[in-house]
Parts: C-alpha cells; sequence; structure tokens
C-alpha cells in the first residue's frame, strides 16, 4: 500500500496541524452553504408550487389592528380565516370539540394574528397564570409556529394563554421534548380576553424581531390550540400524536409575505446596574454601579452579530438548593440570557449533559459557582444556504489566581437529506486554571420523520471528539452513538458511549472519565378510552470501566405508567442497582461508603396531579436497598393557584440514611411565592432551606417590563447561617437593572 509523504507529515505531527485543520473545516463549511444555496432555492419553488402541504393566502392591510385582545378592527374582517382543526389528544383525527378560528393579516413592519377560542363554558376556561415564559401547558392556550426560511426544521415558536401570559423560543428539532429552546426572549406584544363565547387573542410581531429571506414570499406555519379541562389539543396542519406543532416539515405554508422590512437590522441595549453588598461575616460592604451595553447587528438577513460590555447577570434567577449524595458533580442548567440566546446553534450530537464539548455555565462562574466578571464578548450566528453556524468568544476577568483570559467556541453544520445535519464544534480555553485547552468534535445526525412513508420517526447520530489539555497526553477522547424510535405506539433506543481517560473538556460537562456506557430502552403506549395513555417500560444502562470492569448498572422492569384523562399520572416500577467503588466515596462529611461491589433493590413510585386544577402537586418515593444500609427518598411537591394573580409552591425533600458506618438525615426545603399583578409586573420570591448546609436563602426579583424590550429589575438576595439554632446574615445583596432596547 502506498501512503504520500505529506500522510506522515500529518500524522506524525497531529497536534501541531490539528487546529489548523479545523479551522480550515469550518471556514471552508460556510462558502459551501453559498453554493447549495441554488439547490435550496430550487426546493423551496418546488414546496410553493407542487407541494402538498396546508397553505394559506395572506392579506396586507393598511389599517393595522390595536393590539388589545379584542377583534373588532376593521383589519380582521379582510383576514383569512383558519378553522379546519383536527384533534391530536385524547381522539386523534376527530373533529374538535369547541371551534377555533385564527386569522392572519400583516403590514411593512409586523405579523399580525387574531385569535377567537369559541367555548361553550367560558368559566370553565384555566388560565390562572400571566407571567412571562412560565411553562403554559397546564393551561389553556395557543401555540404558533413560524419557519420564516421554509428550512423544514428550524423556526420560531409564540405562545399564549387566555390571561395574556406569553412564551416564546426558537425552533430546533434538537431542543428536547418540545421541540424549541425556550429561553429566546423576542420583543413581540400580545393581549387576551375571556368574554361570553371563550377568549380572543391579538398577536403582533415585528418584522425586525425575526430573521428572513425578504425575497422569498413564503414561511412555514402551524398552529395548536389546547383545551385543559378536556385534555383536548386541535392542530391545524399535521395533527398526529408522532408530531408537534413545533416540527416544521410538516408545517403549513402562509404566502404573499411582500414588503417586509426589516430595518437597518441594529438592536442597541443599553443598561446600568447598581448594586450593593454586604459580607456580614467579613464586615464589608460594597457599592458598585455598572453601566454597559448589548449589541446586536444583523450583518445579513440571516446572520447576527452580537456584542456585550461589562456583562451583568444580576436579573438572573437563582439556581434550586440541591444536596448530593452521589458520586458525580451536579449539574445546573445555563440561566443568564447572554448565552441562553441562539443556544441550540452550540448543541452538540443530542448529548443533554455528559460528556458535553460546551457547557456555557463554565464561562462567569467558577468552581464554587462564584461570579467572574465578563468584560466582553461578541457572538455571531446565522446561516448560509444549508450552513448553520454560531462562533462565541468572551473575555473574562482574573479571580485569585486565575488570569484573565480569553474562552471561546465556533460550532458549524450543514443540513443534510432534508432533516439530517453534519457538524463540526472546536473549543477554546480553560476557565479553572491557566493551561490551554482545545476540544475538536464531529457529529453526524440523521432524521426521519415519515420513515418510509409510514409517518413514524426514525433518529441516529454518531459523535467524536478530542481534547488537548496542558500535562495530559493520549486517551483524550470521547465517542459515542445512538439509534431512536421516538414514536407514539413504540418508543424504542440504544446508545453506546466511551469516554477516555484524559479528555478533558473545559469548556464542557463530564461526569467521570475513563469510562464506557451502554444504555437501552423499550416502551409501548396503548390509549384506551376510559385513559389518556397506559404505558410499559423497559430500561436498562450498564457503565464500566475502559478495562471492562463494572461501575454501575441500573435496570428498570418494567415501569408502569398511566395516564388520566385529567392529566394525573402515576408511575410505578422496580429498580435494580449494582455499583463498584473502586475507593472510598464520602457522601457527606466524615461519612465514607467503603470499597467493594454493592447491589441493592428498590422501589420507586411517582404521582402527579394536574396543575390544571387549583390545587396540584406531586408525589415522588423511592426506597430500597443502599449500598450496605437502606434509603428513603421523598419528594412532595405542592402548587396552589387561587387566582390569577397569586400562586405558591412549596416542595419538601427528605432523605433517609441508614448505613452501617452512621445514619443521617437530608433536608431541603422550597417555598416560592409569586404576584402577578399584570403579564408585564411580577414580583418572585423564592425562599431555600437545606440542613446539610444549615443556610436558609430567599431570592426576591421583581421584573416590571415597561414595553416589550424595555425592563426593569429589582433583585433583593440574603443568606442567613441558621446552625446550632441561631439566625446570623452570612450576605446581603440588592441590585436594580434598567434595560432599554432602542431598534433601528
Amino acid at each position: 500500500m502506498i501512503r504520500s509523504p505529506l500522510f506522515y507529515v500529518l500524522l506524525e505531527n497531529w497536534k501541531i496541524f490539528k487546529p489548523v485543520i479545523v479551522a480550515s473545516i469550518f471556514m471552508a463549511i460556510i462558502p459551501f452553504g453559498s453554493l447549495a444555496q441554488s439547490a435550496e432555492t430550487d426546493f423551496l419553488n418546488e414546496v410553493n408550487v407542487n407541494g402538498n402541504r396546508r397553505t394559506v393566502t395572506l392579506v396586507q392591510t393598511d389599517q393595522p389592528p390595536d393590539i388589545d385582545g379584542k377583534l373588532n378592527d376593521p383589519a380582521w374582517a379582510k383576514a383569512p380565516v383558519i378553522s379546519n382543526f383536527t384533534q391530536v389528544r385524547p381522539n386523534e383525527g376527530h373533529a374538535p370539540s369547541e371551534r377555533t378560528e385564527i386569522r392572519l393579516i400583516y403590514d411593512a413592519n409586523f405579523i399580525y394574528v387574531g385569535v377567537r377560542a369559541f367555548d361553550s363554558e367560558p368559566d370553565k376556561i384555566i388560565a390562572r397564570i400571566m407571567q412571562r415564559d412560565i411553562l403554559l401547558s397546564s393551561e389553556d392556550r395557543i401555540r404558533l409556529t413560524f419557519d420564516t426560511f421554509l428550512s423544514q426544521r428550524n423556526g420560531y415558536y409564540f405562545s399564549m394563554n387566555a390571561r395574556g401570559a406569553r412564551r416564546d423560543g426558537l425552533v430546533d428539532p434538537n431542543a428536547g421534548r418540545g421541540g424549541y429552546e425556550a429561553d429566546w426572549d423576542g420583543i413581540w406584544y400580545g393581549k387576551s380576553r375571556i368574554d361570553e363565547e371563550g377568549w380572543t387573542a391579538e398577536v403582533a410581531i415585528p418584522t425586525k424581531t425575526l430573521n428572513f429571506n425578504p425575497a422569498n414570499d413564503s414561511w412555514g406555519f402551524n398552529v395548536e390550540r389546547d383545551i385543559q379541562r378536556k385534555n383536548e389539543k386541535v392542530r391545524w396542519s399535521a395533527p398526529a400524536r408522532n408530531k408537534r406543532v413545533t416540527t416544521m416539515n410538516d408545517a403549513g405554508i402562509l404566502k404573499n409575505l411582500h414588503g417586509l422590512k426589516q430595518g437597518k437590522g441594529i438592536d442597541f441595549i443599553p443598561f446600568s446596574n447598581f448594586r450593593y453588598k454586604r459580607d456580614s461575616v467579613a464586615g464589608t460592604s460594597k457599592f458598585k454601579l455598572e453601566p454597559g451595553f448589548d449589541f446586536f447587528y444583523k450583518i445579513t438577513p440571516a446572520i447576527t452579530a452580537a456584542f456585550t460590555l461589562n456583562t451583568d447577570f444580576a436579573e438572573a434567577e437563582v439556581d434550586n438548593r440541591r444536596v448530593n449524595l452521589t458520586r458525580f458533580p451536579l449539574f445546573f442548567d445555563e440561566k443568564r440570557a447572554f448565552f441562553l440566546q441562539d443556544a441550540t446553534i452550540f448543541q452538540f450530537a443530542d448529548i443533554n449533559r455528559s460528556p458535553l464539548p460546551f457547557f456555557s455555565r463554565r464561562i462567569g462562574l467558577n468552581e464554587d459557582r462564584e461570579e467572574v466578571d465578563i468584560i466582553g464578548g461578541a457572538k455571531i450566528t446565522g446561516r448560509v444556504g444549508r450552513v448553520n453556524f454560531g462562533i462565541l468568544s468572551v473575555q473574562v476577568d482574573e479571580l485569585n489566581n486565575i488570569e484573565s483570559k480569553n474562552l471561546s467556541v465556533a460550532r458549524a453544520t450543514v443540513n443534510l437529506f432534508g432533516e439530517s445535519y453534519m457538524g463540526i464544534i472546536s473549543t477554546y480555553g480553560d476557565p479553572i486554571t491557566n493551561n490551554n485547552n482545545f476540544l475538536y468534535g464531529f457529529d453526524f445526525n440523521y432524521r426521519d420523520s415519515d420513515f418510509r412513508n409510514t409517518g413514524q420517526i426514525v433518529e441516529s447520530n454518531v459523535y467524536v471528539m478530542q481534547t488537548d489539555s496542558t500535562g495530559l497526553e493520549g486517551d483524550d477522547y470521547a465517542f459515542g452513538a445512538e439509534f431512536k424510535y421516538p414514536n407514539d405506539k413504540w418508543n424504542i433506543g440504544a446508545e453506546f458511549e466511551q469516554i477516555g481517560e484524559n479528555y478533558n473538556p473545559a469548556l464542557g460537562f463530564v461526569s467521570e472519565t475513563g469510562t464506557r456506557q451502554y444504555l437501552s430502552w423499550q416502551r409501548r403506549n396503548w390509549h384506551p378510552d376510559n385513559l389518556d395513555s397506559i404505558s410499559l417500560e423497559g430500561f436498562f444502562r450498564v457503565r464500566t470501566r475502559l478495562d471492562g470492569s463494572i461501575l454501575d448498572s441500573e435496570v428498570w422492569i418494567p415501569q408502569l405508567e398511566f395516564e388520566t384523562l385529567n392529566q394525573d399520572e402515576l408511575f410505578i416500577t422496580p429498580i435494580f442497582y449494582t455499583e463498584q467503588l473502586f475507593e472510598p466515596f464520602e457522601i457527606i462529611d466524615g461519612v465514607f461508603v467503603p470499597t467493594g461491589k454493592y447491589h441493592f433493590n428498590r422501589f420507586r413510585t411517582e404521582m402527579f396531579f394536574s396543575e390544571a386544577r387549583k390545587l396540584g402537586g406531586s408525589v415522588f418515593l423511592e426506597l430500597g436497598d443502599f449500598f450496605d444500609g437502606k434509603r428513603t427518598e421523598i419528594i412532595a411537591q405542592v402548587g396552589w393557584r387561587p387566582s390569577p394573580h397569586f400562586n405558591i409552591n412549596a416542595q419538601y425533600e427528605t432523605n433517609i440514611v441508614k448505613l452501617s458506618q452512621d445514619e443521617f438525615t437530608i433536608r431541603v426545603v422550597q417555598i416560592d411565592f409569586n404576584f402577578q399583578f399584570s403579564p408585564n409586573l411580577i414580583w418572585n420570591i423564592t425562599n431555600q432551606w437545606d440542613n446539610d448546609s444549615n443556610e436558609f436563602g430567599v431570592n426576591s426579583r421583581i421584573r416590571w417590563t415597561i414595553n416589550p424590550g424595555q425592563d426593569l429589575f429589582f433583585v433583593f438576595n440574603q443568606g442567613v447561617d441558621t446552625s446550632n439554632n441561631r439566625w446570623h446574615p452570612i450576605e446581603t445583596e440588592l441590585s436594580t437593572k434598567l434595560a432599554w432596547t432602542f431598534r433601528f
């Protein structure tokens, strides 16, 4: 076999050439998207002319409606009406029990949607939430999705309930169960009201909020309505349980969109934050006034650049308090707006937590979750033809012994085969040491939501990553593969992953290195007349060291699930665990579990009581063997929603552990008070305590949305030491932030 000298040069100098090669591929993949543009345009024309998808031709108005929740404006009389909805649940394919009418019109600056949701019993409409961005799955609501590039995969999501609560997001097929990333916050307007015929809503979406191609006059569109007391979901296009309103390749089409304006594509958001912080232990106080800004510029209709200076996260929601009784680090979701915007661009393969190549909470927070000042950052995200890409670079300040440094990530994917893609990712920087760290990865994801014209979904993906870290040589790979058949009747899947001993994603997240994992599940669903569903599931997982010795395993056989027509749920399953400790494990301070191989059998049951009621909640119980002793875990949660203006949620968690060495009980309590004065003025108070740290914490957060894009925050945090039956303040923090969006 003849090998070229170039092959040997690359092989022998892979560490040197690898960054150059990866960068070259990344830079070359974007022009490839331009070459693919003509092919995509041909595809769009085919859909518009020959497609059999549902369509509606929009009408342009010169008299925009007043967004007050009423449909009495003259413009609505000329609007096309969508009323041919079909049940998705509980009776797939049946006619809806209540009529729904959707009207759509537009002008150069807005897309307008009018909703008339008829209801024969308007006094029974469920609408107890007014807060922005809260999950509305227990409410009577309307859900809208727009595929502005007719890509059949990505788009925008908007939802509103009968009280005017709004939720939005970015549609992405890899965004999880809902099919959208809810942490995107767009500027849009909406009001709704309940009347004697049901409820109505008006929505106005500025064209400046959306990325789209002005040369294309057709968008993908779908709409869905939930009637909660009947557990009824109705949809306009693709009304099947296997599909979602966010499945854009099955969406209908809006036609005749002409003359839409995007302006100069500039959003300038100056902000100012005043913060007072007192450390009662050290006896110090600090006052800080920090101005800053975020700047967004649409380089093209499909490419957006973002810049931030003196980034501040004072308004970010507080993390829920958790006690860790495992050997693995806890994973806390990102809650900061700058990193959440366009976060789906940087998702890799179908990895939810470990081994994640990029985890944005590594930026601006150290190992102890202390804030590290972000001096500034830049981000470019968008699409060119079939290519989606994102580049994020942030400069963080020095803290303790860690130098000021740059932390960056680049990601690009190429759309293939209608719903599939292949992509690459690269990260640079180590936020917790002064060493260098690089990561490179490749993934291929296949998806077919109409496998062999059966309407069934098939998905699979493969990925490989390598890290290059100072002081670590060899065995620095992570790779895996997954197959899924995620359908309503049968949900089947299998996964494999391997993580090298020296795999070190400094800007990512990994639970444990030097492991292999095998995982599979099989789920069968039935839909009897007197229940929404009955499910039977088997689950198997085993993790080993790279030499094949078992680390841990778990088997769930069988798991039974029942869901009633009122959305109450019951889970029952036995669980069979194996765990082998190769070194003692400190489960809490001073208590060690000795090395050895442990087998323990446990029983789990969960009950969920529908949040559609004024009083709902859940109970989780798991008990049985635990290493060489016993453990009982109980989590009880209750939510009370007496009015749209006030609700309270309380959760109590206890772990009663009895081991041969010691016994202990861990308790965590959280109580949330939520005052909803209007959809634009919300006051949330979160109180948390646990007996492990013996600390009580309160987070009080007021958000006043003066107008969409213009927000004022008041945040108060107080930490208290409750050990030895004392009540001693630890840290007090008060901050005020005003952010104002200027659009051009």
